[in-house]
């Protein structure tokens, strides 16, 4: 004989509305949202809202992969360099600017140190590696960084790009990676080799004389005793040679924005609970970025942030930053639509946050 088990419908009292899922993609660089997220902030005020929280990298493959550059993914918070958001905004997803981090690193031009390469002068007639992913699904927003780099460091020098062999350095590796709780898991498992960049193996195998490369890249090859840096941007007093896929976008699909509001505005709570708690807080909050981060030492990333504004804005100096971008990318061919800046910044989100703190 059988018994047949018929489920009882559960009590109206017990019954609970569906979470909104939310999912989230962080960079790894001097961003509030990296540090919300390792305190548990951004969790904690979605939440509140009725949100749940996903990390887009929790999954290695190609969907989970290319919306992190794509912002082709629903209900998605992008955090992290501008190159990609501002790619996605001209020729991919419809999404909304909800604040930006200002970035005091310009970028270094790093050569062997065993080369009698001591100026970006002494570069001309030599090879310039810069970098090319041979993936098309995705903007090459590496190469773009460099690119422009490149450029800013040779007119520095009063050379020309003709007055050096830009060498591209492909990266046939440029494939889906991920499969982590968080950032800090994944950026934990990268190879030696894959978070200094191709590039710097090709420097130390000779086959170029020179590379651009962002702060933290750059003092972890310095460690090693085969690099030395020949230019800092950052130590111009020309802010436009800090812009350079920065300042950092913190960005949401505009669907989202527009259906539930009060989710961006608890993401934003979270962002600027972490921006003044860093701001305080300095070599705690340096302990939490090396994680998230790749800059060599907790010293090291400590000195990096010590006099960085870490509240996200949406003021003139930072929106002109993602125009320079934008600019950039347009006149080299790496997004094909102009769009409006402004426009694409949305102030209420951040406001919301700070009012209601």
């Amino acid at each position: 004989m059988s018994t047949t088990l018929e489920a009882k419908p559960a009590s109206s009292k017990s019954a609970q509305p569906a979470l909104t899922a939310v999912h989230y993609t962080i960079c790894p660089v001097f961003a509030a949202s990296n540090v919300a997220l390792e305190l548990g902030w951004i969790e904690e005020e979605l939440k509140k809202v009725g949100a749940s929280l996903n990390y887009l990298f929790s999954v290695s493959d190609e969907a989970h992969f290319l919306p992190h550059f794509s912002h082709e993914h629903p209900n998605l918070f992008r955090d992290g360099g501008n190159i990609p958001s501002i790619w996605a905004k001209a020729d991919r997803a419809d999404t909304t600017l909800v604040g930006l981090t200002w970035s005091r690193q310009g970028g270094h031009v790093v050569v062997r140190s065993d080369s009698n390469i001591h100026r970006v002068a002494d570069l001309k007639g030599r090879r310039f590696g810069i970098y090319k992913s041979n993936n098309a699904n995705k903007v090459d927003w590496w190469r773009a960084t460099a690119h422009r780099g490149i450029l800013l460091a040779l007119d520095i020098a009063g050379l020309k790009d003709s007055d050096v062999q830009l060498v591209d350095v492909s990266d046939a590796a440029d494939t889906a990676w991920g499969g982590g709780a968080r950032p800090a898991d994944v950026w934990a498992s990268r190879s030696e080799d894959r978070r200094l960049g191709p590039e710097a193996v090709a420097v130390r195998a000779g086959t170029v004389d020179a590379l651009y490369t962002s702060h933290g890249r750059a003092l972890s090859l310095v460690q090693t005793g085969q690099y030395k840096i020949i230019e800092d941007l950052g130590r111009h007093p020309d802010w436009t040679l800090q812009v350079n896929n920065s300042p950092y976008a913190l960005t949401v699909n505009t669907e989202l924005a527009q259906k539930q509001p009060e989710i961006v505005i608890a993401y934003a709570r979270a962002a600027v609970r972490a921006a003044r708690w860093i701001n305080a807080n300095r070599e705690a909050a340096a302990t939490i970025l090396h994680r998230t981060t790749f800059y060599p030492s907790v010293e090291e990333t400590a000195k990096a942030i010590a006099h960085t504004d870490f509240l996200p804005d949406l003021a003139p100096r930072n929106l002109a930053g993602i125009e320079i971008t934008k600019q950039f990318l347009l006149k080299h061919g790496y997004i094909k639509n102009d769009f409006d800046v402004k426009a694409w910044a949305a102030p209420r989100f951040l406001d919301e946050a700070i009012r209601s703190l």
